[in-house]
């Protein structure tokens, strides 16, 4: 899972700039660090990050990344690479700016795509730090801009506006940063700023906690340190112990947001949103086997729904031929989705929590998580024919499948158009219920599922109920 770094944060220096990250109760997830050189064909910024994980009884694993930002002599961006290593699997893209276009080469160990991504004029490179230093916050209280997002191949639209309360007694502020993908709230980051409004440190949900990147010396960013367990700190605890006939029922939840910042969550076939009555700023949802309206169903969205992605390489011929036998059988698409679901778990034996693959690379490795087997299992769906998108949100935990009880978890699923509807399928848990509450509907990138992460870590739990029917109905 990629870091944000701190560009801007602090005035150029003689080698590199260190970070730490840590968790909400000081536990450390690795470090970072922001160097601005000379390199061969311009000036060039390098930013780096290191993280040790951990999840149960699995081995450490270790996330490292590098992000170099190349600019020519009149300053203008012109290259951007990022190399990303989940212990042995890695992944690498290039991206060349040229006449509003970014040509960008992918790589992994699972093969090699290109493509050409139009920029907007305008569009930025730096998640807005260049805007800070010059902004006028009483003239001009929210900055709106367009970025490029090399590590997802989006550009996302972005707000910065001041937060609530005066700055402290060293004049140092805050303001929040928050990413959209169309009106969809992508991930959301709390700035503190200096007097001269440099970057500081930044502070993003994630991990299932509050993660903080801020400076530190050289040998304190290096010292070693436990792997952090990102399962084990992801975990929300329920309410209420849910019982067997109440998941495959109906279950009303309602939420509030933390701070003040609400977002909308998506309505699937099972999913229904509505504002709390009564009480502004909440909101009830219910969820059942037909509560929800479902997802759009016009032409367009299924066919949308249909084509290949980085993530979901549909056309790619290993995963035709594994969906073709089924696709060919003469049963419902609802019972195809079933049977693509079987052969998923029968193509991942292993488990593994850290990191996410796309569908070709979890091929390969034959392992994951609920992550990997919702976006294979998408990716089958529309090799199939079928129009799929992937859920991410959270679940009840089931003791088998995360050794923890009583507790919500992240998780991701599949929505699926069979049959004339929406429907969901979860290929990791074997059976959709009514404790899947969805935050997020994409295409299975990183960035919908540590999306998915943030959002659960806004939510705020009022109240959670079995509905039943009265007797006699």
């Amino acid at each position: 899972m990629l870091i944000a770094i701190l560009l801007g944060a602090a005035p150029p220096a003689a080698g590199p700039v260190y970070y730490l990250i840590v968790a909400e109760g000081g536990a450390r997830i690795g470090h970072s660090s922001h160097e601005v050189r000379q390199g061969r064909e311009g000036p060039e910024t390098v930013d780096r990050y290191e993280m040790w994980l951990q999840e149960l009884d699995q081995a450490q694993v270790r996330l490292i990344g590098e992000t170099i930002t190349r600019r020519d002599p009149a300053g203008r961006i012109v290259f951007i690479s990022e190399h990303v290593q989940t212990g042995a699997s890695w992944s690498r893209i290039e991206a060349r700016i040229v006449e509003g276009r970014a040509e960008i080469s992918q790589r992994s160990r699972s093969g090699r795509r290109t493509l050409s991504l139009p920029l907007p004029p305008g569009v930025r490179f730096d998640n807005g730090a260049g805007l800070l230093r010059g902004w006028d916050r009483a003239a001009t209280p929210r900055l709106e801009f367009e970025n490029f997002n090399v590590g997802d191949l989006v550009v996302e639209r972005v707000v910065i506006e001041a937060a609530p309360g005066p700055p402290d007694a060293q004049g140092r502020f805050p303001v929040l940063r928050k990413r959209y993908d169309g009106r969809e709230l992508r991930a959301v980051a709390r700035l503190q700023l200096d007097r001269e409004q440099r970057v500081l440190a930044i502070t993003q949900p994630m991990f299932g906690t509050s993660v903080t990147i801020r400076p530190t010396d050289r040998a304190t960013a290096l010292r070693s340190h436990a792997p952090f367990s990102v399962l084990r700190n992801a975990m929300v605890p329920s309410p209420f112990r849910v019982s067997v006939p109440a998941m495959q029922g109906h279950i009303r939840y309602r939420f509030s947001y933390r701070d003040g910042i609400s977002f909308p969550l998506p309505q699937t076939g099972e999913q229904r949103v509505a504002e709390a009555p009564g009480a502004p700023g909440e909101v009830v949802v219910d969820i059942c086997g037909g509560c929800g309206p479902g997802l759009p169903d016009d032409a367009a969205t299924r066919t949308d729904a249909l084509r290949p992605t980085a993530w979901l390489q549909s056309d790619h011929p290993r995963l035709r031929a594994i969906a073709g036998p089924v696709a060919r059988l003469s049963v419902t698409d609802a019972r195809k989705m079933e049977l693509l679901g079987v052969r998923v778990l029968e193509l991942m034996p292993r488990i593994d929590f850290v990191g996410h693959f796309s569908a070709l690379e979890t091929l390969q490795r034959r392992a994951g998580d609920c992550t990997e087997a919702a976006v294979l299992l998408a990716a089958l769906g529309r090799a199939a024919g079928i129009p799929t998108r992937v859920a991410s949100g959270l679940v009840y935990s089931r003791e088998r499948y995360h050794g923890i009880g009583n507790v919500f978890m992240p998780h991701s699923w599949v929505v699926a158009w069979v049959d004339g509807g929406w429907r969901s399928f979860d290929a990791a848990l074997e059976r959709f219920d009514s404790t899947h509450i969805a935050l997020t509907i994409g295409d299975g990138d990183a960035r919908q599922i540590a999306a998915a992460s943030q959002l659960a870590s806004l939510l705020q739990w009022q109240g959670m109920n079995e509905v039943r029917a009265r007797p006699g109905t």
